[in-house]
């Protein structure tokens, strides 16, 4: 799992990082039969985006991420019920054996493509309780592959700056297929849910998110960026996102 979210960027991340919905939340507790009296696990937590919406429906969530000040923005949400844990997807075997009980639920959340992803999945599933489920979550299309007009505005930009935008952190349909294909062939079952949300934002609120996934190399030309955003300043522009969750668990 690579740790490339430090500084500035960890920043950006805690304040332009959306929590998953509160509605989707419980969607999701309710789809994977979380208890209350539950331990959860979200690996490459981020600044808290699952882990604490999550915590409201558990006993504790152990969130686990390779970058310091990822942890560093989560722990200032003072959120309860979470402890946080420097580590990666190759630590998970090991990190799990305090548990005192098997997990509940282990949630990976736009984070997957930076991990082994065949290793973490057979990892995740051998730590379950009975019933216990794994929830690969995803949220696209990123902001710079949207359809809006705005949305090819803010890629235009970005391709003059940085050059080609291809990339999706693998949230488009084939890698959701590819995943479920994988757990399948591990002999873990598999469900898809989805579900979509609007909303609306701000040139200010386009280029902080955009700071949170640029990486710290690319950071120096973000002003740069705010210039050329600012034609939209004006616009008036709402973001579409799908998130569509893996469910995973062992007996397929």
């Amino acid at each position: 799992m690579r740790s490339d979210f430090a500084g500035t960027t960890a920043q950006f991340y805690a304040e332009f990082r959306r929590d998953l919905p509160s509605d989707q939340a419980d969607r999701l507790v309710a789809a994977v039969g979380l208890r209350p009296d539950d331990i959860a696990l979200d690996l490459g937590c981020g600044t808290g985006q699952l882990a604490v919406p999550l915590a409201e429906h558990c006993a504790a969530v152990v969130a686990i991420d390779p970058e310091p000040d990822m942890l560093a923005g989560l722990r200032a949400r003072r959120a309860e019920r979470v402890v946080c844990v420097l580590g990666g997807d190759r630590d998970l075997p090991t990190l799990a054996v305090p548990f005192a009980a098997p997990l509940g639920l282990v949630t990976i959340g736009n984070a997957l493509h930076w991990m082994d992803e065949r290793s973490t999945l057979r990892t995740a599933a051998a730590l379950l309780r009975p019933g216990g489920a794994v929830a690969v979550v995803t949220q696209g299309p990123p902001l710079w592959l949207g359809p809006a007009p705005w949305q090819r505005t803010v890629r235009q930009a970005l391709e003059s700056l940085y050059g080609p935008v291809t990339g999706n952190c693998r949230t488009d349909s084939s890698a959701l297929e590819e995943r479920r294909a994988m757990a399948t062939e591990l002999g873990l079952a598999t469900e898809v849910l989805t579900w979509t949300a609007s909303y609306p934002v701000t040139v200010d609120w386009v280029i902080g998110h955009l700071g949170s996934a640029l990486g710290s190399d690319k950071l120096s030309r973000v002003e740069e960026l705010r210039l050329l955003l600012e034609q939209l300043r004006d616009e008036s522009m709402v973001e579409e996102v799908t998130t569509s969750v893996l469910v995973i668990r062992p007996g397929g």
